[in-house]
């Protein structure tokens, strides 16, 4: 449920109380699908009794990260809703999600010193791939990012990269992997779809994210001009929304360009079944991102039995395994990009044997496998405190 301002509080129930702090979507994003899917998963209500305090923005994505007055705005509202969560439930637990963008990891750590204030227990959830530009702050940066950390209790990354990582930092709390999810509807919806025969047609690759460099949208339209020098027949559809203002036009203008002509489309956002339709219409799905956590849609298009052509960054090395269930290359490496998608695009049995195993691997990401998680660290931790 969410926080309602102006309740009264709440008796203390027998089971611990989780208040689960996190944005919804829209915008769709990483953190608002782990956050809506662990809301609806049975496991986290069948152990914990669950509060929501939401932490959506009325924002585009692209304002995500900004030091400007729309966003501190929504930090200082963001910090009265938790404000009067904790004094409404007085929870046992509250999970708070940690942004890599400098901004929003200076929101976060600041409703983690508000939750810190009460008895509950403090855990933080590192969902952004790009927390390591927040690690290499120097100076007084470096002090504020440890003292950060130090309103946790303990933290969940999403894969065993991070942990990594965070122990190298210097970190001492406990340290457990909870990668992200993806809607139950996105898997329920992905087990009746069929995939299209191979042969007949175009080959055709599905990009679905934010459209920006930082998501290899360029490197990708650069292999696609290679693929149809080369003589393949294949197609690209990119959706999605600007990454930053202006990149999903700049995207749409090196296509033209390139004279990609129809091969390359760009119908913009999609929710919904029209999304999935995406999904169970296309040959291949494609995201050559530069930096990531583990990206929800990897998962989707899995569940889809799509076989994925992907890089090597954040935790995404957990779930895609090279030439086992999806191709592997460095991010910003065309040549290679390029290659891959030829080795698809020309042999319709690994594109059905790889999307085959991912379609099997993806169940291990089943938001219910997250909740689980959820739970069992929650109870780690209550039994330390």
């Amino acid at each position: 449920m969410n926080d309602t301002a102006g309740a009264a509080p709440v008796a203390k129930a027998a089971r611990p109380t989780l208040l689960l702090v996190g944005p919804l979507p829209p915008p769709v994003g990483g953190v608002e699908t782990f956050t809506q899917a662990v809301l609806e998963s049975p496991v986290l209500a069948g152990h914990l009794d669950v509060v929501h305090c939401d932490t959506t923005k009325k924002r585009a994505k692209s304002t995500q990260g900004r030091f400007d007055a729309g966003n501190f705005a929504w930090a200082i509202i963001h910090l009265m809703r938790l404000a009067r969560a904790l004094a409404r439930t007085e929870p046992d637990v509250v999970l708070i999600p940690i942004a890599g963008t400098w901004s929003g990891f200076l929101r976060d750590v600041a409703l983690g010193w508000l939750a810190h204030r009460t008895r509950a227990r403090v855990i933080g959830h590192q969902h952004a791939g790009d927390i390591p530009r927040v690690l290499e702050r120097q100076g007084v940066a470096e002090r504020v990012v440890r003292g950060g950390f130090g309103q946790f209790h303990r933290l969940l990354v999403l894969g065993e990269r991070w942990r990594a990582l965070f122990r190298a930092y210097g970190l001492a709390m406990p340290i457990d992997v909870c990668p992200s999810t993806f809607r139950r509807e996105v898997f329920e919806r992905g087990a009746r779809a069929c995939r299209p025969r191979p042969g007949g047609g175009p080959v055709r690759l599905l990009f679905v994210g934010q459209v920006g460099r930082r998501k290899g949208v360029l490197d990708l339209l650069a292999a696609l001009r290679r693929l149809r020098d080369q003589g393949c027949d294949v197609t690209l559809t990119v959706v999605g929304p600007d990454q930053l203002p202006g990149e999903l036009d700049a995207a749409r203008a090196r296509a033209v360009e390139l004279a990609l002509g129809d091969a390359a489309t760009f119908p913009g956002p999609l929710h919904g079944e029209a999304l999935y339709e995406q999904f169970e219409a296309h040959d291949v799905f494609v995201l050559p991102s530069y930096n990531e956590g583990i990206p929800a849609v990897l998962y989707e298009a899995g569940t889809f039995g799509l076989p994925v052509v992907t890089t090597p960054v954040g935790a995404i090395g957990d779930l895609v395994r090279h030439g086992d269930n999806g191709l592997l290359h460095e991010p910003g490496d065309v040549d290679a990009l390029t290659a891959a998608l030829v080795q698809l695009v020309t042999d319709p049995a690994l594109r059905v044997r790889l999307g085959i195993r991912l379609r099997e691997d993806v169940r291990a990401f089943h938001p219910d496998r997250a909740a689980e998680r959820i739970v069992a660290a929650v109870s780690a931790e209550l039994a330390t405190g």
